[in-house]
């Protein structure tokens, strides 16, 4: 392993990353989160941890796990949680596996369901969920780990939401999208979604955020990014 780590929330967390490589999408997702200290939280998918981390980070006192079907991806979470002081339990799954923490049950569930499907072998071999597992699968595991009154926050392509809301429409209440635009004027290509087991509240299309003015971030996704503000997604 190399000694290359990358800074997140202002140098607050560091990260040991390989292959495809965390980006701000994790501190959007943790920043979401309506978690409190002694909540049950699970990362789905975590790869290296970053979301988890980046939550666990801004909300001291969080019950942490971790799920990844990539022991490589394993080991780097468990890396890091240990070089940022984060108590964290790191446990070896797929979404496609029934028996992955069955009976389990937790307060908020994040995850950064994988993006694309055209990447290099090793970014690939972290990303197979794409293409080889429905966004459906992934979502209903998700689900069925929530206990009542919980929250599931993730982060996918715009044109994934329709989809994404098909899915959890019926099973969610409070369901909540908000777009992160890259620059004021220009199409949203991401979208933060989040829903709420056992709500009744309707669903809520939020005006979302403006990432970028000219060539830097704007001072609200810099008091996220950087300060660990607190992002309400409505």
């Amino acid at each position: 392993m190399s000694n290359a780590y990358d800074a997140f929330l202002g140098g607050r967390l560091h990260l040991h990353q390989t292959g495809y490589k965390a980006t701000n999408d994790a501190v959007f997702v943790a920043a979401a989160v309506p978690a409190k200290a002694g909540q049950r939280v699970l990362d789905v998918g975590c790869g290296t941890g970053a979301v988890g981390l980046c939550l666990a980070a801004r909300i001291p006192g969080i019950i942490l796990t971790g799920m990844d079907n990539d022991p490589e991806m394993l080991s780097y979470a468990q890396e890091n949680a240990k070089i940022n002081k984060i108590e964290a339990q790191w446990v070896r799954g797929s979404v496609q596996n029934k028996q992955t923490l069955k009976g389990e049950q937790f307060d908020h569930i994040v995850t950064n369901p994988p993006y694309f499907s055209q990447l290099p072998p090793r970014q690939k071999y972290a990303h197979t969920a794409h293409t080889n597992v429905p966004l459906a699968t992934w979502l209903d595991f998700c689900v069925k780990r929530l206990r009542p009154r919980g929250t599931l926050t993730l982060i996918h392509r715009t044109e994934c939401v329709p989809e994404i809301l098909a899915c959890l429409q019926g099973r969610l209440g409070r369901l909540t999208v908000f777009p992160l635009w890259s620059k004021a004027g220009e199409g949203a290509k991401r979208c933060l979604v989040q829903g709420t087991l056992g709500s009744k509240q309707p669903f809520v299309l939020a005006p979302g955020l403006v990432l970028h003015d000219s060539d830097r971030f704007t001072d609200a996704a810099e008091s996220i990014m950087r300060a660990g503000d607190f992002l309400p997604l409505r």
